[in-house]
């Protein structure tokens, strides 16, 4: 029986040891040493391409042992300064404490902290938002930290670029009312419930926008022009929740989508109860106006042709009170030619009006 000891197993096992020999440990080893090598580098490369920073923190020491490329062109630190850093100095002093206590105390693998809203120290001075997301992973007899900060600027301009015009929309003193394509309402800004005397927001999400007019053909009409014509303006008669009616002006539109497929509408309410009231104030004076200057035109004629008669007679007549008839006559006279001159300014007045309030004198 041959054993172990023999020379010939001596030298197949040193052959297999340096390398020589088809069966050989090198031969057999290092083609799967070098695929994973390879698999690394590629793992490590995308990496490297993503936008986010990673980092692979130490959770004993809080010290960074690896991060990938973003984590310094992000900041615009070089290499050797990130790697190697205590990693809550890469944080604000101000978001310092709550980054410091993720390096106390026991941890666990798998463990994942609730993500941080925090931001990266720019080498410039600057500060970049970030949400950071974490988890704790072991290797071998290691714990550490995996943190993946996102840069947040974008989202954070784009939220507070929404805040304000949520802000505008609610503190407008026109009322706003969005519906979806069926007509439910999805919100409506404060002067729109108190325009129309409605409680709470959330009792009107769903109810058909149709219930705050008094005809229900006004509500057709505005789903019908939006329809065809992607917009409306129009007077209706509106009807608060106690049953009240009063005037309102209406202008609505679709809101589209990036494909300008509608996906909801927007209309714009305003009470013109007084203004309505004006308009019909102005109607009845600029009635009576015209009635005025009618009446004014023919007043003139009423006098004159008495008048005429009467000087005729005083200046056919002898008596002592006929120059003094004569010179009262010529005085009602000039006081006629007068509102005859006011007439003529009247009627320019008439016809002012009738261009600027579009009223029909």
């Amino acid at each position: 029986m041959k054993r172990h000891s023999d020379p010939a197993d001596r030298d197949d096992l040193r052959d297999r040891i340096i390398g020589l020999g088809e069966r050989s440990i090198h031969k057999s080893y290092y083609p799967e040493l070098q695929k994973r090598m390879a698999d690394l580098e590629r793992f490590r490369a995308l990496l490297d391409q993503s936008g986010d920073a990673f980092y692979l923190v130490d959770a004993a020491t809080g010290v960074v042992a690896d991060a990938n490329r973003s984590a310094w062109e992000m900041t615009g630190y070089l290499r050797h300064a990130v790697i190697g850093a205590y990693f809550p100095y890469l944080i604000p002093p101000n978001g310092r404490g709550r980054i410091g206590a993720l390096f106390s105390g026991r941890h666990r693998d798998g463990e994942a902290p609730a993500p941080l809203v925090a931001a990266l120290q720019r080498v410039d001075g600057g500060r970049i938002p970030v949400e950071i997301s974490l988890r704790y992973v072991r290797f071998g007899d290691c714990l550490y930290l995996v943190a993946v900060a996102r840069d947040i600027s974008d989202r954070l301009e784009a939220e507070r670029e929404l805040r304000i015009k949520e802000g505008a929309i609610e503190s407008s003193t026109d009322g706003i009312l969005i519906t979806d394509l069926d007509g439910g309402i999805i919100y409506a800004n404060r002067a729109c419930l108190r325009m129309f005397g409605a409680g709470a927001r959330e009792s009107l999400r769903g109810v058909d926008f149709g219930k705050f007019f008094v005809n229900g053909g006004d509500a057709l009409q505005i789903r019908e022009g939006l329809s065809r014509e992607s917009s409306i303006e129009g007077d209706f008669a509106g009807r608060r929740q106690d049953g009240s009616v009063f005037d309102i002006a209406v202008s609505g539109s679709f809101v589209r989508d990036e494909q300008g497929r509608p996906f909801c509408s927007m209309m714009i309410c305003r009470d013109i109860t007084e203004r309505k009231a004006v308009e019909e104030m102005k109607s009845r004076a600029y009635e009576q106006l015209e009635r005025n200057i009618e009446q004014f035109a023919v007043l003139g004629d009423h006098i004159r042709n008495p008048l005429q008669v009467i000087v005729g007679i005083a200046s056919m007549i002898e008596h002592p009170m006929a120059e003094e008839i004569l010179r009262h006559s010529y005085q009602i006279d000039e006081i006629i030619k007068k509102l005859d001159c006011g007439w003529v300014e009247s009627e320019n007045v008439r016809q002012y009006l009738r261009r600027r309030e579009q009223i029909d004198l």
